[in-house]
């Protein structure tokens, strides 16, 4: 069973606004806006299940579109839970990011960029959902580097580019072994490291001891943050093999910005993306279909655990 299943109660969703409103500044007026929001609420996450629905059955031409358009709705519910006045203007309506119309010559998928703008949904989710503000770290953002926030494209990076971001590490009995080298890579001491993880929300303290070519991690017991540098993945630890390559973004905003721009690609320029899909001499293909795959099994757990955050 999906635990949106739950939300197509509307007496249950009425009574989760209800009780989050009351956690707010306008919590006087916690029922009637969870009364006039339950319903929206409800038809953003129906609509959102159908576009996952149909991307599962539609091909990789059309499938972007359609998780973005998805992964847009869920968000839109998700958002409600947090600002029970959205949308209180029309300029938070828009997508809130910007991409380059026209592809140049010698485009590169990997080499291109998203430009993250001071109106729209993702700026509006990240201050209201993440209490983050737009443009917090950068402004733009390319595909490399977003695609080096998910693990699970660790062996696209190591086997197609001779490219190795991440480090992996072993948990034993609550410790997590890295190579020694870690340290050399990011110029710190093993005192230095631990302090670094601690300042990043990791956990609230942290022993890090050497051990011959070994940097063992003591005492990690995760905090409330949505993001730290250490990415579990497939019952291992991964950490960025440079420390430059860590972006400050929960998974969803990495989802909606590559979604964003595939999005576009498969609309306006679709010669580049028909010749990307029926050729065979294209690096960027499986890391744009390993990462569809990704959003598809991850993405509406991510929102659900979001959603259901006290």
């Amino acid at each position: 069973m999906n635990d949106f299943t739950f939300f197509e109660s509307a007496s249950f969703t009425k009574n989760f606004l209800h009780k989050h409103y009351l956690t707010l500044e306008t919590k006087e007026q916690a029922s009637s806006k969870s009364y006039m929001n339950s319903y929206r609420f409800m038809y953003h996450i129906q609509h959102g299940q159908l576009y996952y629905q149909q991307a599962k059955l539609a091909p990789v031409a059309i499938k972007p579109m359609l998780l973005f358009y998805g992964l847009s709705q869920l968000l839109k519910a998700c958002i409600l839970k947090y600002d029970p006045d959205y949308p209180s203007k029309s300029s938070v309506l828009s997508h809130g990011v910007s991409t380059r119309k026209r592809k140049k010559q010698g485009y590169s998928f990997l080499a291109d960029e998203v430009k993250v703008q001071r109106d729209g949904l993702f700026p509006h989710f990240m201050i209201k959902m993440f209490h983050m503000k737009p443009n917090q770290y950068s402004d733009k953002y390319s595909m490399s580097l977003l695609f080096k926030q998910l693990p699970g494209l660790k062996d696209a990076f190591d086997s197609l580019l001779s490219e190795y971001p991440f480090f992996s590490g072993k948990i034993t009995n609550q410790i997590i072994a890295f190579p020694g080298v870690l340290l050399d890579s990011y110029h710190m001491t093993a005192e230095r490291f631990a302090e670094y993880l601690v300042a990043q929300g990791v956990s609230h303290k942290i022993n890090v001891v050497e051990s011959k070519d070994t940097l063992c991690i003591h005492n990690v017991v995760s905090t409330a943050n949505d993001v730290n540098p250490l990415f579990h993945f497939n019952d291992r630890v991964f950490i960025h093999a440079q420390k430059d390559d860590y972006l400050k973004l929960p998974d969803l905003m990495v989802y909606y910005l590559v979604l964003y721009n595939l999005s576009m690609i498969c609309r306006y320029e679709t010669e580049w993306w028909g010749e990307r899909l029926h050729t065979l001499d294209c690096d960027e293909m499986p890391f744009i279909k390993h990462f569809l795959e990704i959003v598809e099994q991850d993405s509406q757990g991510a929102l659900l655990r979001k959603l259901m955050q006290s």
